[in-house]
């Protein structure tokens, strides 16, 4: 009751992208949640001249491709959502994974892999595989200030991803201490940061989604259109979208 009590006070504050509150009202998130922070100029850029734009997602989980099992992961839903939002501009959606592996073996893949896909713009998922393995933080740090040197140097612009909430862990894990240096490295390095970690504690906390069961009852397609759209509001922002719907009409 209290949780819900505390999401009944929130509600004046609550984040609703209009097709995503129409579907599913678990989505609704804080604004500041969407409100990034940094501006992704160069991809703005890009996109104003080109009519297009190119995103590159690098994980460190095999969720963002679980094409297998026939799930929809946040990837597919960030792109129907950002085609929704500029219906005459073309975006493509590449995702690289390496499975379970931390940022360091990352770093060792990143030119490479900007190489290939030659995107505008990386979504950066980090931290989860590391606060699970429990890396040092000072080190973990100073790896994510070199991808940022690594993508930069490639000439697109970043958006990290933070951990994902999960209160089982919550327990036997840093992602607290992690957090706080995405966050530092995103202040000084001029990156937006989407805050996943606060969004899915913020869910939790008002029960709209219980990251306790593990049963397949859809949560994961659910929770997973939820932070695409999310992302897809945040990207719209940090690439100033509504400009560009402005110069269109």
């Amino acid at each position: 009751m209290r949780a819900k009590a505390m999401g009944a006070a929130l509600l004046p504050l609550l984040f609703m992208s209009g097709m995503t509150a129409a579907q599913d009202h678990r989505c609704e998130a804080p604004d500041a949640y969407v409100q990034p922070y940094h501006k992704a100029a160069k991809a703005a850029l890009h996109l104003r001249a080109n009519k297009s734009l190119n995103i590159l997602i690098v994980s460190s989980l095999p969720s963002q491709t679980r094409g297998g099992e026939k799930l929809r992961a946040y990837p597919q839903f960030l792109e129907s959502a950002l085609k929704e939002r500029l219906p005459n501009y073309e975006f493509h959606i590449g995702v690289h994974a390496e499975p379970r592996k931390t940022i360091k073996h990352i770093l060792a893949a990143l030119p490479g892999v900007l190489e290939k896909y030659k995107p505008d713009l990386v979504v950066l998922q980090t931290g989860t595989v590391e606060a699970i393995g429990g890396i040092d933080p000072d080190k973990y740090e100073r790896k994510l200030e070199r991808a940022v040197e690594i993508i930069n140097a490639g000439g697109a612009d970043i958006i990290f991803v933070n951990p994902q909430f999960n209160p089982r862990l919550s327990f036997v894990s840093n992602a607290g201490a992690l957090n706080d240096r995405i966050r530092r490295v995103a202040s000084y390095a001029d990156v937006a940061l989407f805050n996943r970690y606060d969004i899915m504690r913020h869910w939790s906390e008002n029960e709209a989604f219980d990251f306790t069961a593990l049963k397949s009852d859809g949560t994961f397609e659910a929770v997973h259109r939820c932070l695409g759209r999310l992302l897809a509001e945040f990207v719209s922002r940090a690439a100033s979208f509504s400009e560009l719907a402005k110069a269109t009409q």
